[in-house]
């Protein structure tokens, strides 16, 4: 609201407000209160200086169980008291309400003074000049200090307005710019709405349709007709060009807008959780990308690894241990190469180091291959997701499933155990993340069974072998079950789970956590839905 919108909704409601005895004021949201009124009638005057609300409201609005300090002390000093007057100051968007309370045989006399002006809004409770309370307190309203009011705004008085002023102000600015800055009590969207209610005259003459809508809208402040714009749903006292949608009176149609902005802001409130999972869901698959992909960068230098190492056994004997390159010349181009070393090894320990280096991003390349894809394609639908929340639509149960609407927090507990299983008279083991699942890969024994779901993150799943004991078909196919249902496979009906002794899986170093390297392995294709069993 504006300095005009303002005026309008105390032309509205000054005769309903003053007379009026003050029940109680309470705060249903941040910064906005609501006095309950009694004026042979209940009513309710919405105050909101953030927002620069003030009009009555038959909003069904929270009742807080728990009061603020600052409404307390509102209570304390204005419960019981009649409004006896209100008053803008001006056209500036300040009003002051004059409360009479009677103590004993005492008068008192209060002054709410709500500045509304938006994030800058204050409610502040005088005493004569002094000030008992404010909802933001400084130098300007410090408790128990003189209150100073706002200083004046240098604009010029709309009823004072004329062509040759609007002229002069429309050779420096636009004229929707020039109407916010020199004129007083008109805010953007009210003087957009001069400016297109002006460029209807048939004439063509802006200045003198301008200063006419400003007229009308001058004797609108004194009359209210209010409608709500049909796209903007911002509430006005004047009829609008195109036509809204009319209401009774003003405060009804500020009332239109405000549960509007509401319900929006409720349903931003709402998805905020979701958004901030998303995001983060979206930042934690980019840096796991960046690693892949730098892996994969590293695994393009296999054939030089394997060619160093292949001239380091050549030239071997020239070699000594505590070297950190050598310029070694190739026996097929006579260029030389230089070749870095590790100091503490010799040379068949280095050449050996590089061969195995070389293998190691030979055979990690297609899973790193497969997880980069995996992780692209959920990076995608998360985007969709955040795309789905822009366009107020709702998000799937597969994308939930990819986020986490709470922080997670760092544990300073010991980790917890594994999710252990007896199937059949055997122990299966289930990691719980990805520190969980290295540790069981280090603790079980070469003969221990090992499953995990082909190609797609989830939990490492191991069974305890017995001694001399085969492990039955049954107990893999309830294991590889598990190993589908703690990934993110979960919700497929057909999931294909690797399986084969620890001994054949290898963790090379320096490879990402939870990535490992099979040598040899089986598949079974489960379908998780089936039976389940809990720990």
């Amino acid at each position: 609201m504006d300095g005009l919108a303002i005026a309008a909704s105390l032309t509205e409601i000054e005769k309903t407000v003053v007379g009026g005895v003050i029940r109680t004021i309470y705060q249903p949201e941040q910064e906005t209160f609501v006095l309950h009124l009694f004026a042979g009638r209940v009513i309710r005057l919405l105050v909101s200086p953030r927002e620069a609300a003030f009009h009555l409201t038959q909003l069904e609005l929270p009742y807080p169980v728990i009061p603020s300090p600052f409404v307390m002390l509102l209570r304390k000093h204005v419960r019981g008291g009649k409004i006896v007057s209100i008053e803008q100051s001006g056209w500036d968007r300040v009003v002051t309400l004059t409360v009479e309370r009677r103590r004993a045989e005492e008068e008192e006399t209060f002054l709410l003074v709500v500045e509304l002006l938006g994030v800058r809004g204050n409610l502040i409770l005088l005493r004569g000049d002094r000030v008992l309370a404010a909802l933001r307190t400084g130098p300007r309203v410090a408790p128990g200090e003189v209150y100073r009011p706002l200083p004046p705004q240098d604009k010029i008085d709309p009823s004072k307005m004329n062509c040759a002023l609007l002229e002069e102000a429309f050779d420096q600015e636009e004229p929707v710019r020039a109407l916010v800055h020199r004129i007083d009590g008109i805010g953007r969207s009210t003087a957009e709405a001069i400016v297109a209610r002006a460029q209807t005259r048939s004439d063509g003459s802006l200045t003198e349709g301008i200063l006419e809508s400003l007229s009308f809208l001058l004797r609108r402040v004194e009359d209210p007709q209010a409608e709500v714009d049909r796209v903007s749903n911002r509430a006005a006292f004047f009829p609008l060009i195109p036509p809204g949608e009319q209401y009774p009176s003003f405060s009804d149609a500020l009332d239109k807008e405000w549960g509007e902005k509401r319900e929006a802001t409720q349903s931003d409130e709402a998805q905020k959780p979701f958004r901030e999972g998303l995001l983060r869901a979206i930042a934690k698959r980019k840096r796991t990308v960046k690693k892949l992909k730098e892996w994969l960068a590293d695994a393009e230098s296999e054939e030089r690894f394997r060619y160093h190492a292949d001239l380091i056994m050549i030239h071997q004997s020239s070699l000594t241990r505590r070297m950190r390159e050598a310029a070694l010349l190739d026996p097929v181009s006579e260029e030389k190469i230089v070749v870095q070393l590790n100091p503490r090894l010799n040379p068949i320990e280095n050449a050996q180091a590089l061969y195995e280096r070389a293998k190691r991003l030979r055979r990690g390349h297609p899973i790193v291959t497969r997880r980069l894809h995996w992780l692209e394609r959920e990076l995608a639908r998360l985007r969709e997701g955040v795309k789905a929340l822009d366009n107020g639509e709702g998000l799937s149960d597969n994308l939930l499933s990819l986020i986490s609407t709470q922080r997670t927090r760092k544990k300073t507990s010991p980790p917890t155990a594994p999710r252990i299983f007896s199937i059949l008279g055997y122990t299966v083991e289930v990691g719980k993340n990805a520190v969980q699942n290295e540790s069981l890969l280090r603790k079980a024994h070469p003969e221990d069974l090992w499953l995990h779901v082909k190609g797609v993150p989830g939990s490492h799943v191991i069974i305890r072998h017995r001694e001399k004991q085969q492990i039955p078909q049954a107990v893999i196919k309830e294991a590889a079950l598990l190993a589908a249902r703690f990934s993110k496979m979960k919700g497929e009906t057909r999931v294909e789970v690797s399986y084969t002794p620890v001994k054949y899986v290898r963790k090379p170093k320096g490879t990402p956590l939870g990535l490992v390297i099979l040598t040899q392995e089986d598949t079974l294709t489960v379908n998780p839905s089936e039976g389940k069993k809990e720990p």
